[in-house]
């Protein structure tokens, strides 16, 4: 491409960004004919779409919130996807989603149906809705273009980032954050933004950025906020000083907070005792305080109350770990903190640790913010070491830590200074999925029966956790669902019976009945059928001959399976996949069929030691994951008796 037309081109792109607009957020940036004859991004001319403008603008003053706007052209037929529209949230409520189509003759069509909630990430133990809606028409040459609010009853300046990289490359960025000026606004930017934000006067910082370069996502990476260019902002004139001394003065604060709330009260010591009873044996006796704690009512898994709501309810804000036994409910923190306060007053060595999440990103040092903290673990000495449990995650066992605050950082508080301290990743064992398939293959090809399944341990506790989020029959639903994707496309699920919701330490049960049409192909007098029922090839693909980021998995577990399928009448076997047994550093992997008198039943177990790959490490991921999916994927063959080797 000659260097002439590149500069030209470069020239067109900017001027087709849009200026700011004069008016309020409300407005809608007026098309430009550039915008409308744009038609590839140079030095990609197979970009399926371009986003012409983005802006985020950040307004904490009066607790206004987050506004974002973006401009998208469709360059090709790939690009239409991007007319279904999609805006996550997480914490925060979207708010004033409005949406509009522009032609490619620059006639315009607003989108006035109502969004709708939509699952967009479910992966083990995590799942993300959105708010979502869907612009009709959408062709090569259309702009499709949206704006909303994220709005919630509190905002912390600490909670705020500018993402700088997209999905799609992007002509013109930009970005302001409005705060009260008797704050010192301070940031952290990640390495390769290209200009760090102005900021002429106290009170709004801004940036304007163009032709930034599309962010490339690789499969299983963690999460993506992790890896793009970014600017991230808190308040806090400790950030004078090193991280280190942050964090030493956050965990002498903290430590002083929990001491006021933990207190030393008579009603925890008389409490402790109660639970405790006769009990000598150490473990025995944490356990006893592990389960009273534990039958405080946790307001955080119920739906937010309105004030009106709560006064109805005599809901009433907890004071101390005291009120948190008088009043018989409590927040997570309340119930961590009550249960670190009774193991004390049982002459247990017990501490409060906040904790940080990697749920949505990982913890950085350099960020001097205590939103990073923003959950509790106590951590016991029992036996001559530190054990961490988690009282304030309902249903959370004796043992476990929720995945999300397990190989991550936690900072121990003190009187004297706080240290960071690391939370250790859990164990495979913590996290297992057995199923049990007995099935009958018709003569049709079609595969039918019944799949009871157990979720132990974390796996059991995320399906918990998320039930409480909606109904019986939207719970039933997202079973059935997860079932049906076990299983290869054009197969029904119907939940039979499931058993344990309100459990702790005991399996969460299914039975569901399913159909599989086709799940076997008819050749004349042979039968080839898979081997192995369950078909997850997303889970353990890896496609990348090289790799940029790590792969990532929430957390370590163990698969165990026996499928048990009986063939038609009058056929025998006449190939089985060979057993295999699969080892590595990391991980392990069996599965042996045999035939036994007109039936397959096939034994598989995977075991996933670890969950986070450095890069170095994937060449062996990817051979190891490369055979599993290799091995599960083989086909047995039957062939109708007396026609063997025919």
């Amino acid at each position: 491409m000659p260097t002439k037309w590149v500069l030209c081109a470069w020239l067109l792109l900017s001027a087709a960004a849009p200026c700011l607009a004069s008016g309020g957020e409300d407005d809608w940036i007026p098309v430009t004919p550039q915008d409308l004859q744009l038609k590839e991004v140079p030095g990609n001319p197979g970009a399926s779409a371009v986003q012409l403008y983005y802006a985020h603008r950040v307004d904490y003053t009066n607790g206004k919130g987050e506004f974002f706007y973006h401009r998208i052209k469709i360059l090709s037929d790939a690009g239409k996807k991007y007319g279904d529209v999609e805006v996550i949230g997480l914490s925060r409520t979207v708010k004033d989603l409005k949406a509009r189509l522009v032609r490619p003759d620059g006639t315009i069509v607003d989108f006035k149906d109502k969004p709708f909630e939509k699952t967009v990430v479910k992966t083990r133990g995590y799942k993300v809705k959105a708010k979502a809606l869907t612009l009709p028409e959408v062709t090569v040459g259309s702009i499709v273009e949206y704006k909303y609010w994220l709005r919630g009853d509190e905002f912390y300046v600490y909670d705020t980032e500018w993402i700088i990289e997209h999905d799609l490359f992007t002509v013109k960025e930009q970005f302001s954050f409005k705060y009260s000026g008797n704050n010192e606004l301070v940031y952290v930017t990640s390495p390769g933004v290209p200009r760090q934000p102005s900021v002429p006067k106290r009170g709004v910082a801004e940036l304007e950025l163009e032709n930034v370069p599309a962010f490339r996502a690789e499969e299983h990476m963690p999460p993506e906020e992790n890896y793009k260019m970014q600017v991230r902002f808190f308040f806090a004139k400790e950030t004078r000083g090193s991280p280190d001394r942050y964090w030493q003065e956050l965990g002498k604060m903290l430590a002083t907070k929990i001491e006021m709330f933990g207190g030393n009260h008579k009603e925890v010591r008389d409490a402790a005792a109660e639970a405790v009873g006769t009990e000598t044996d150490p473990e025995k006796r944490l356990r006893k305080l592990y389960d009273r704690a534990q039958q405080i009512r946790n307001l955080s898994y119920e739906r937010t109350r309105t004030e009106v709501e709560q006064d109805k309810d005599k809901i009433k804000a907890n004071e101390n770990v005291a009120d948190v036994l008088k009043h018989g409910y409590g927040t997570r923190r309340d119930i961590t903190q009550l249960f670190a306060a009774m193991a004390k007053a049982s002459g247990f060595d017990a501490a409060v640790l906040p904790v940080s999440s990697r749920r949505e990103r990982f913890f950085e040092k350099s960020v001097l913010s205590v939103s990073q903290v923003d959950s509790e673990v106590v951590g016991v000495q029992l036996n001559g070491k530190e054990i961490f449990l988690d009282p304030g995650t309902r249903f959370c066992p004796f043992g476990l830590i929720r995945w999300m605050n397990t190989a991550t950082t936690a900072l121990r508080t003190d009187k004297n200074g706080g240290t960071l301290v690391t939370i250790p990743s859990t164990a495979p064992a913590k996290a297992i999925t057995a199923r049990t398939a007995v099935l009958k293959l018709a003569d049709d090809g079609g595969l039918s029966g019944e799949i009871t399944v157990e979720f132990k341990a974390g796996e059991a506790l995320e399906h918990r956790l998320e039930a409480l989020q909606t109904d019986e029959a939207g719970r039933n639903k997202d079973l059935e669902d997860e079932v049906r994707a076990w299983l290869p496309a054009g197969a029904t699920a119907k939940l039979s019976d499931s058993q344990g919701w309100e459990g702790t330490d005991t399996p969460l049960t299914a039975r569901v009945h399913v159909d599989v049409p086709t799940f076997a192909s008819m050749a004349g007098k042979r039968v080839l059928m898979p081997a192995y029922l369950f078909q997850q090839p997303q889970q353990y693909r890896l496609t990348g001959s090289s790799r940029k980021y790590p792969v990532y998995f929430p957390y370590p577990f163990v698969e165990t399976d026996k499928v048990t399928i009986t063939v038609p009448q009058g056929y025998t076997v006449e190939n089985l996949p060979k057993q295999a047994d699969v080892k590595a550093d990391f991980a392990r992997y069996q599965i042996i069929n045999q035939w036994n008198a007109g039936t397959l039943v096939t034994q598989r177990v995977l075991v996933m030691g670890g969950n986070y790959f450095d890069v170095p490490t994937y060449p062996a991921l990817k051979d190891f994951l490369g055979k599993v999916l290799g091995s599960d994927q083989e086909q047995a063959v039957f062939v109708a008796a007396g026609d063997k080797g025919n």
